[in-house]
């Protein structure tokens, strides 16, 4: 018998609204996250993925589906039963107590023995390295240390699950990459099953072991962030997660899991994928892919094609090129600088661009 899911969403759908007035959150959304693993839902503003979260946590209940934990349903339960805690954006630590109360105020709720209490607060305490400031208001605290608290204080009833909607969006830059480390590290450490919200990507792509991408109310793909960064099964994927160049093309000959693609400015590319013949496809590269080496003359140079750089954006140790290609169609590229930091390419220069097969994808809207 296959082990339960921590959390299974099957087939929830949620409206806010009535009538032609509605607006459709989620639509019929299924997923499955597993013991023990840091999920993230990704995706643009509007896409559903806080309100999956709520649905989860129990602030809102699906119009349709279920929702089970450990393999039971819980769809009915209110928030209060669900062994199930939120942290949110705002982090909402109450001003008027210390953080040792902040930390052990679920508890003290839960009306658990004083010694408990005391037992649970430090532990977490420690947990989160705020050994030392159990004793200050939560106001005296900076944006990270307000957030290790609102941590250990979700922490500190040991939920099966730890919801996280978004928490390190008010921080500034680097403060939220120490914070990433920090949730990986007390994810890993506590084994609890964190299901964490955001829209960066990156943010997405470092910490998960494995993501969905949501879109308009449905989950576009899950996996983990190699395989949705490397085979996106979309073009919304392969455009919202990391850079994508996007090729037009028409498929000349279809065998054995071959392509042979014909390009708008009439290149021609045998790439690995399925379709047929007449068939319009989006060939999808990313810019690292690409290799540059200055063209040696006009047309093809040894199965490249040749362009011409029209823009480079330093980006400290890379730089991306903007290519007119001589046939028509642009490309974006990415290339390492040299040792002394200068870029290897200048605008106006002619280069050889080299599309590896093995890295385009074939997609399908």
């Amino acid at each position: 018998m296959a082990q339960a899911f921590a959390v299974e969403v099957r087939a929830a759908t949620k409206v806010f609204g009535n009538g032609a007035e509605g607006v459709v959150a989620l639509d019929e959304v299924s997923a499955g996250i597993r013991q023990n693993e840091f999920f993230t839902l990704l995706g643009p503003s509007g896409c559903g993925k806080t309100t999956l979260l709520r649905l989860i946590a129990g602030f809102e209940r699906p119009d349709s589906g279920e929702i089970l934990l450990d393999g039971a349903a819980i769809t009915a339960l209110p928030p209060f039963k669900r062994p199930v805690n939120t942290v949110f954006q705002s982090y909402a630590l109450f001003p008027h107590l210390s953080v040792a109360e902040n930390v052990g105020f679920g508890l003290a709720m839960r009306k658990r023995p004083k010694a408990e209490i005391e037992a649970a607060v430090a532990e977490m305490l420690a947990l989160v390295q705020l050994e030392g400031l159990a004793g200050r208001r939560t106001a005296q605290l900076s944006g990270g240390q307000q957030q290790r608290v609102a941590l250990a204080r979700a922490l500190a009833n040991h939920p099966k699950v730890l919801l996280l909607d978004e928490p390190l969006s008010a921080l500034d830059f680097k403060l939220r990459k120490e914070m990433q480390l920090e949730l990986k590290r007390l994810q890993r450490e506590t084994g609890i099953t964190f299901v964490f919200v955001t829209h960066d990507q990156e943010e997405a792509i470092t910490m998960s072991d494995r993501l969905a991408v949501m879109s308009a109310g449905r989950v576009q793909q899950v996996g983990a962030p190699h395989e949705i960064y490397e085979a996106p099964v979309n073009r919304f994927v392969a455009d919202f997660i990391g850079e994508s160049n996007f090729l037009e093309a028409r498929i000349l000959e279809a065998a054995a899991g071959k392509l042979l693609c014909s390009l708008e400015g009439g290149q021609q590319l045998r790439v690995p994928g399925e379709g047929a013949q007449g068939e319009k496809v989006t060939l999808a590269l990313r810019p690292e892919k690409i290799g540059l080496t200055p063209a040696a003359r006009d047309g093809r140079d040894n199965g490249a094609f040749v362009g011409t750089i029209s823009e480079r954006i330093y980006q400290g140790t890379t730089s991306s090129y903007h290519i007119a290609l001589a046939g028509g169609g642009r490309l974006v590229a990415r290339d390492a600088n040299r040792e002394d930091g200068t870029a290897a390419f200048a605008r106006g220069d002619m280069v050889a661009v080299a599309l590896p097969v093995a890295a385009l994808r074939v997609l399908r809207d």
